[in-house]
């Protein structure tokens, strides 16, 4: 989308605009400047901006969709058929052009450039097959660069002037080769992302592949008729558009969707959050746990019950034979007055050695009995006490909602992390500037096995390790503050 936007801008200016650029073509090279440089300050800067500006306005330029659409005009130009109106429209302006698509072309170059040499400084060049990608990538830019500078920089008419025809006309030459390099830097990023079924970009690649595709076909085939000149050009017409069609079938073909994976918005405003059940079998621990400790409250109750009861009855006993040891004495102490003085006498001394005796052994006996079940009851609540200690679950981490920060791709990360009874249930995370594939990819593949885990030992998302990096330090920053 972003492509076909910046298309639109580059041939409506080309078109329209062509007279005052021949006339002034300074003022428009001093414009595609301070549009390049505002693009790099607000995107290295914490400058606050709406999601339209950063993602349709900002991003033409630091992602380098405008440089590429007039670059595509300046290759058109000399593809087109000679005497055809848009090359007398195109031709006498092709140098300016090329100008202004380098100018434009600097901001992607230094926007991803002072990404690229920040993570090489940090060491943040992920995985082997990462780091590979990232040489790889490196190296092709630097090369475009090398070509694209020199190439610029005599397109002046100043610098033009003073070189021989035949070197500046061999020199230029290297063009093709830069075209071709942009076309496959262009589709490595792409293809990857439309196979995934990010939006959009299943058509920027047909896109993409139908101007420079087409430009290669039409150039090849201006050549092969200014050389040959055939009076029936049919067959080499029929020959070009195989030749553009088949190709580009190819790659919708390759770049197919191959995923059913959504991208996932995550902004300050709304981020993404991932909410997990709590397992059922914490709810029926905690009711199996209640209603043990109920059984055993109730047990101990019936003990204590139970000694209590014996302890009266025994007592109880006791006073009853007490009362009949009084009973029995008053009534020896009656008899005495009324017998004979002949007869033995029945003396207190002997109702006391038949029956005292007695009542201090059930006494005795009654106490014991309850220093017995006092002693058991003790044991009892000391065990229920232990038990119940030891069936109280302990947690690594408190409950609550916990927030932490990570170092992602080109911004901070944000997360927050609810915690109940060492269980994830709510993960929420978004960035402050990241590209919203990598970092929804990042997500989907980091949370669900921080959520299992309970831990930040876990890998990375291949293909999105800086995101994937930023989400776990985040992560790791938040269950430290939520450890016990």
């Amino acid at each position: 989308m972003l492509f076909i936007i910046s298309l639109s801008i580059a041939l409506t200016a080309a078109f329209l605009l062509g007279k005052p650029l021949k006339k002034r073509p300074a003022v428009f090279y001093v414009t595609a400047a301070v549009l390049t440089v505002s693009s790099i300050i607000i995107k290295q800067s914490d400058i606050a901006v709406n999601g339209f500006f950063t993602d349709y306005v900002l991003a033409v330029f630091t992602r380098g969709a405008l440089g590429a659409a007039f670059w595509a005009v300046v290759m058109w130009a000399g593809a087109l058929p000679n005497g055809s109106v848009p090359i007398k429209k195109l031709m006498p302006i092709r140098g300016e052009l090329s100008i202004i698509a380098a100018t434009l072309t600097f901001s992607h170059v230094v926007t991803y450039g002072v990404q690229y040499i920040t993570d090489i400084v940090r060491d943040r060049t992920g995985s082997d097959d990462a780091f590979r990608d990232f040489v790889i990538t490196s190296i092709v830019c630097l090369i475009m660069v090398l070509i694209m500078t020199p190439l610029t920089i005599m397109s002046f008419k100043a610098v033009r002037k003073k070189m021989p025809p035949k070197t500046w006309k061999k020199i230029q030459r290297t063009a093709y080769i830069f075209y071709a390099l942009i076309y496959v830097h262009i589709m490595v990023l792409f293809v990857p992302k439309a196979q995934n079924g990010r939006d959009g970009y299943f058509l920027s690649v047909i896109v993409y592949s139908a101007v420079f595709i087409g430009y290669a076909v039409m150039r090849i085939r201006k050549a092969y008729l200014a050389k040959r000149k055939p009076e029936l050009r049919r067959v080499p017409n029929a020959v070009c558009a195989c030749a553009m069609i088949v190709p580009i079938c190819l790659i919708a073909f390759i770049s197919r969707n191959t995923s059913h994976n959504e991208t996932i918005t995550a902004t300050k405003e709304a981020p993404a959050t991932f909410t997990f059940e709590a397992p059922v079998t914490d709810a029926a621990t905690t009711e199996t746990l209640t209603s043990s400790a109920a059984s055993t409250t109730s047990a101990a109750t019936t003990v204590t019950t139970t000694a209590s009861v014996t302890v009266t009855s025994e007592l109880t006993s006791s006073v009853t034979t007490e009362t009949v040891s009084e009973t029995v004495s008053t009534s020896a102490e009656i008899t005495e007055e009324t017998v004979p003085e002949t007869a033995e006498p029945v003396t207190s001394s002997v109702l006391s050695d038949e029956y005292v005796p007695s009542v201090t052994s059930e006494t005795a006996a009654v106490q014991q009995s309850t220093a017995v079940t006092s002693e058991t009851v003790t044991e009892t609540k000391a065990a229920i006490e232990t038990e119940a200690a030891e069936t109280k679950p302990t947690y690594r981490y408190k409950n609550g909602t916990f927030e932490g920060t990570g170092d992602g791709y080109s911004g901070t990360v944000h997360v927050s992390i609810t915690i109940e009874n060492d269980y994830i249930t709510a993960f929420s995370a978004y960035a402050d500037n990241d590209d919203p594939d990598y970092f929804s990819d990042a997500m989907q593949y980091v949370i669900p096995q921080i959520q299992r885990s309970l831990t930040t030992d876990v890998d990375a998302c291949s293909g999105a390790t800086y995101s994937s990096k930023g989400i776990i330090e985040a992560a790791k920053n938040a269950l430290e503050k939520a450890k016990n």
